[in-house]
């Protein structure tokens, strides 16, 4: 017996369709490159920060040399906090819903330290899960899940600062006109 060919055919032009319709819509990947405005970068973590890390894996995808002396820009971390607490219970008073949420305080100065580039705020990022009782594996997959999420959230945003700041253009200096 032959089989039509006409569920393959839709599923190709479907995907096809998909394609053109991101084609068109300027759909892109988001890509950091800004190593030419800053071609090296040094991250001052205090104590207890462990954000550095996956900020300086970012920083090296986007072409930007991490160096422990004399750099473009100097990155400050200091007092992150990472919480878990429960938002939710059941009748039974066991927890049914918890929220993650880490935050970090961040800013960029010159390579003196005396110019800061971005002032220092505090970044924050929440993640709401619901606890399965059933499946504590899961759950606790899931909590791993979140807790990667957010991070990479707050990487994200750090990178989004530094690429914002590579775009500022250069002071005029008055004297030179």
């Amino acid at each position: 017996m032959r089989r039509s060919a006409g569920p393959a055919l839709g599923r190709w032009a479907g995907t096809g369709l998909v394609v053109l319709v991101s084609a068109g819509c300027g759909f892109q990947l988001r890509t950091w490159d800004f190593a030419s405005a800053f071609e090296t970068a040094r991250i001052e973590a205090d104590h207890g920060v462990d954000l550095d890390l996956d900020l300086a894996r970012a920083l090296e995808s986007a072409g930007v040399r991490l160096v422990d002396s004399e750099a473009d820009v100097v990155i400050w971390l200091s007092e992150q906090r990472d919480d878990w607490r429960s938002v939710s219970v059941t009748r039974g008073a066991r927890t049914a819903e918890y929220e993650l949420a880490v935050q970090v305080r961040f800013r960029v100065t010159d390579r003196e330290g005396s110019n800061e580039l971005a002032p220092s705020q505090v970044l924050r990022s929440e993640r709401v899960a619901r606890l399965d009782r059933d499946n504590l594996l899961g759950s606790s997959d899931e909590r791993r899940l979140l807790a990667a999420e957010a991070r990479d959230d707050l990487v994200g945003r750090m990178v989004g600062t530094l690429d914002a700041l590579s775009r500022k253009p250069e002071p005029v200096n008055a004297d030179s006109r």
